[in-house]
């Protein structure tokens, strides 16, 4: 290990040493080359283009005079923002003509954290990280080359995921991934097979339809997105609350959203499921759901062996589209039946029930359901969330008598280890109400253009280029087998293998990402290990704090500087560049060019890359993002070129687009209804398949994998948090209030906190604290104040307000680049993921951790943390400056 230090250090010389904002630096202002003519004529060019300040790919309409962006609008064309914009977006001048933007590609010198750099070309770049790539690869194997990604800014994240699989190391990681939407996307796939319903995640599309939509009731859970997505999702929700949809609102902060609710439920952080299986009880008990549904399309009816948890099979099918023949109890013979696809008239069978069949005892899928609710009471529920019973009741009346209704479902619940139990327990809510696939609900499979392997998304991810010896090395892999969904790692266990060299010590980390220390759990245990690892490249749009830790900086391309295909409704939507800055380059062709110069230094698989008939449809790699554009808008006989030209192009009517009742339509093959893409072709509130995805990684591993250390559960189950602020936990009487997290309108997870109009507005983090809290902690409005966990301590500013829980406070996500230079990095200072909890336990399939629902403890703090800014006039140094003439993008 040593030796590989050392051998990092020898092209560290240190040599032209220059601090990061020098080395940023431009005395030439913000022109990119020489090639930019001074002699333009003045004239303003309109670019259509989408917006990626966020995830929402909101539309806008871009002015361009002389080669630089002055004016960002709402284009009213969009079919979901339909003209509007958020701060966000509308920052995006500042973030493309922030003065500390990296511009050119960068090699450190000196002492990591020292922040000492200096220019060197991209060649040099990618040759460097190439052969430390292929050095760590021959020294000590493919697996201990790390990556990650994050959501924050302008990611393509399948980019990262396809080098990786041809590469040949199955780690790379996401912070979100498990801890924000995967649970989600986990859940329905296996449960209905189609998408989620979360509005963040621009899916819930029924909402931007509000003329047509008969949606009576919407169920805001765990989801802002006033917050999240003010120019779509949240101005879709204002547009059908305006047309006389009821709201509810289950939050523990009094957003904008729940303001206007019919009921807000302020729930304890971490207990949503508990509260779930309260409204499942509720609805059986009385009989509120949609008998008919059930009984003809869910798997409720199926007899199950409450020995093995195996669904009872008559036979098993050899016929594509065509399940499985499952047993049912027929009331009519009083014995046990088989159920032919999709339903026999001339049965009866029992939707609830427990049965002994030569001498094995069977229950119905509906009664182990019922069973396993069966303690969850209005009561029990409202002691556990710190609820009111009877608005509990209330809410639950509101979405089962005033349908068609619909759960969209938000981060906040992928935020704990009860993260998959929360997904699964929102879907069987909604699809014992029957709300799936008719009109006014959430749970749809509208069409999509074809032009994506991955919804938008469309770098290929060729999965089936690592070879499956290496799949099983996956970290985390094998006890959170839902990750393989998105053929993720574990972060944790990426974490305690570096630090603890078991099964084997990753070496080398490439991070493409907004900020790793202000997103991943407990950071600073992060800062241990990056102190082990020998060499690590950040690609980025700005310096951050994990910048300082870095080996090469690689600039990155911000949104407005980009190329990618949007798909958005019934639309496709080219987000085009306005304009190129300095040396950035678009992420997708950076790892493109680290993968050709791996081959071209003897990496098989890597040089393979680069050929298309072997790669086929996983393509070869590209020098440019307008090939991989090309290649999938043939499929509908488009160009990119041409796309720009119409954009944004309507590729189907929207009658079409919008098909309901999917499963009913005849599969021409097997002439019976098409059903649902689960194994029964039904909707499976018993999720068996958990079961088996547990044992074997399938179906979306890409090999048999060994056993997970226990079955997952086919149903949902809550979990109390495990640091309970219930009476009898010790931890609480030091710590006695729950931490939980969300987002406010102006900043996307770790980005745009140097940017000045937002910083103007929330220059620092606020903690929300309810007043009779306050008074117990002697703290008033506009304290600052110390926040600390068991793991780290920081700084807030106190926002006294009724609109929380007593015992709860809230706290957004923090870093400060204005400190980026000091012994702190930016992140130690009101970062609140230094009092998350990294460590077990975690949810069992899919590995989620703790960044909700944790005890903390409120102090009043004398001031604010050294050297961070307050006022407006402090920002003015990150104001974009006046500059040259700029180059034209064609």
């Amino acid at each position: 290990m040593q030796q590989q230090k050392s051998t990092s250090k020898d092209f560290l010389s240190a040599t032209n040493i220059i601090g990061i904002t020098a080395a940023l630096d431009d005395s030439t202002g913000l022109k990119k080359s020489e090639a930019a003519k001074s002699e333009s004529k003045f004239e303003t060019k309109i670019i259509k283009t989408a917006c990626r300040a966020c995830i929402a790919n909101c539309g806008v309409i871009a002015h361009v005079k002389n080669g630089r962006v002055v004016k960002l609008e709402g284009n009213p064309e969009d079919p979901m923002s339909k003209g509007r914009m958020c701060a966000k977006g509308l920052s995006g001048i500042q973030a493309l003509y922030h003065p500390n933007r990296n511009k050119y590609p960068m090699m450190r010198v000196g002492k990591r954290g020292e922040n000492k750099w200096k220019r060197i070309s991209w060649d040099e770049a990618i040759d460097i990280i190439a052969k430390k790539l292929m050095e760590t690869r021959e020294k000590y194997g493919a697996e201990t080359v790390f990556a990650s990604t994050g959501g924050g800014g302008n990611p393509e994240i399948w980019s990262i995921a396809r080098f990786c699989n041809i590469f040949g190391t199955p780690n790379w990681f996401e912070p979100g991934c498990a801890q924000c939407y995967l649970p989600r996307v986990l859940a329905y796939t296996m449960m209905y097979g189609g998408v989620d319903p979360s509005i963040a995640d621009s899916n819930a599309l029924e909402l931007y339809f509000p003329e047509e939509t008969p949606m009576k009731t919407l169920v805001l859970w765990g989801t802002a997105p006033s917050y999240s997505c003010p120019a779509s999702g949240g101005g879709a929700v204002v547009d059908i609350r305006a047309k006389g949809v009821k709201t509810v609102v289950i939050d523990p902060r009094f957003t904008p959203d729940a303001a206007k609710a019919d009921v807000w439920l302020p729930i304890r952080p971490g207990t949503d499921v508990a509260l779930m299986l309260a409204w499942i009880r509720y609805i059986i008990d009385k009989e509120l759901y949609d008998q008919e549904f059930v009984m003809k399309w869910t798997n409720l009816p199926y007899l199950v062996d409450v020995k093995t948890n195996m669904l009872l099979r008559a036979e098993k099918s050899r016929i594509p589209g065509i399940p499985d023949t499952f047993m049912v109890w027929d009331t009519k013979t009083n014995s046990v039946q088989p159920l032919e696809y999709p339903w026999n008239d001339k049965l009866s069978p029992a939707l609830e029930g427990d049965f002994m069949v030569n001498g094995v005892q069977y229950k119905t899928g509906f009664q182990l359901l019922k069973e396993r609710v069966e303690s969850f009471t209005l009561q029990k529920a409202a002691e556990t969330c710190w609820l009111d019973a009877s608005k509990i009741e209330e809410a639950i009346n509101i979405f089962a008598q005033n349908t068609p209704s619909a759960i969209a479902l938000g981060v906040a619940t992928d935020q704990t280890p009860n993260s998959v139990q929360a997904a699964m327990s929102a879907a069987i809510i909604d699809l014992l109400m029957g709300n799936v696939e008719k009109p006014g609900t959430l749970m749809q499979r509208f069409k999509t253009s074809g032009t994506f392997d991955m919804p938008n998304y469309p770098v290929p991810i060729a999965v089936n280029r690592l070879p499956k010896e290496q799949l099983k090395k996956r970290l985390g892999g094998i006890e959170h087998k839902g990750l393989h969904i998105w053929y993720a790692g574990h972060p944790s266990s990426i974490l305690e293998a570096i630090l603890t060299g078991e099964p084997y010590k990753p070496r080398v980390w490439i991070d493409r990402s907004g900020n790793k220390l202000a997103s991943v759990a407990n950071s600073q245990k992060w800062v241990k290990a990056i102190e082990e690892l020998d060499f690590i490249v950040h690609m980025y749009m700005y310096p951050t704090s994990f910048s300082a830790y870095a080996d090469i900086l690689l600039p990155t391309e911000e949104w407005l500087e980009t190329d990618m295909l949007v798909e958005t409704c019934n639309t496709l939507v080219a987000r085009q560049a306005t304009t190129h800055l300095w040396e950035t380059i678009d992420e997708t062709v950076i790892w493109s060019k680290i993968a050709k110069r791996c081959g071209e230094l003897g990496h098989e698989e890597c040089k393979k890359a680069f050929d298309p008939e072997y790669m086929g449809d996983d393509l070869a790699y590209w020098d440019s993002v307008d090939e991989i554009f090309d290649h999938f808008l043939s499929r509908i006989g488009l160009t990119w070129k041409k796309l720009k030209e119409i954009s944004p192009y309507e590729y189907m009517p929207k009658d079409e687009w919008k098909r309901y009742y999917v499963y009913k339509e005849i599969n021409s093959t097997t002439g019976k209804p098409a059903g649902f893409n689960t194994p029964s072709k039904k909707c499976e509130l018993y999720v068996e398949s958990m079961i088996t995805l547990g044992r074997t990684g399938q179906p979306f591993s890409g090999c048999e994998l060994p056993p997970a250390s226990k079955d997952y559960d086919p149903l949902p189950y809550f979990l109390e948090p495990h640091e309970s602020p219930l009476p009898g936990s010790e931890l609480a009487k030091e710590y006695p209030l729950v931490m939980t997290g969300g987002r406010v309108p102006f900043y996307h997870h770790n980005t745009l906190r140097n940017i000045p109009w937002l910083r103007e507005i929330y220059p620092v983090p606020e903690l929300w604290i309810h007043p009779k809290a306050a008074e117990i902690y002697g703290v008033s409005e506009g304290d600052w104040v110390w926040v600390e966990s068991k793991r780290g301590k920081i700084r807030a500013v106190a926002s006294v307000t009724e609109g929380i829980n007593p015992g709860t406070v809230y706290m957004e996500r923090f870093w400060n680049p204005e400190t980026l230079n000091t012994e702190t990095h930016g992140w130690k200072e009101m970062n609140v993921n230094m009092l998350t909890k990294e460590d077990a336990p975690f949810n069992d399939v899919v590995g989620t951790y703790t960044l909700r629902g944790f005890l903390v403890k409120v102090s009043k703090a004398d001031g604010p943390p050294k050297g961070i800014w307050l006022k407006p006039e402090e920002f003015k140094t990150w104001l974009p400056q006046p500059s040259d003439t700029t180059e034209e993008v064609k």
